[in-house]
């Protein structure tokens, strides 16, 4: 629980990679236009899919530890997401969570003022 307490964006990420399950599903079983496709483009989609899942559950499991790593994670997660396009809902979400992530890393970067002001 405490991986989607970490940003306001940490669970966009999580349904992010509840989705790309999802599109990994569907090419796999068929759904919709997905039986059209062959082998290639299947095993394609099944492995962007399920690259784009497991490179954001990774980066919200290291992010906490290793935030630099986590970010870059989160980031190309997002962006495996983003690819989906007909996916109507994930390429905004994924550019949400991606925005969320890069903004969240150059505020942890920028130097305090109330530190600065008591040095």
């Amino acid at each position: 629980m405490r991986t989607l307490k970490q940003a306001w964006w940490a669970p966009l990420a999580a349904v992010l990679a509840i989705s790309q399950l999802g599109v990994a599903l569907a090419f796999i079983f068929g759904e919709g236009t997905s039986n059209l496709l062959d082998a290639e483009s299947t095993a394609a989609g099944v492995s962007l899919s399920l690259g784009g899942a497991a490179t954001l559950a990774a980066g919200l499991w290291t992010r906490p530890h290793v935030r630099g790593l986590g970010s870059a994670l989160v980031i190309a997660g997002a962006a495996l997401a983003a690819i989906w396009f007909w996916m109507v809902f994930m390429s905004p979400i994924a550019i949400v969570v991606i925005v969320g992530v890069v903004v969240s890393q150059v505020r942890s970067m920028a130097p305090n003022s109330r530190d600065a002001v008591t040095r």
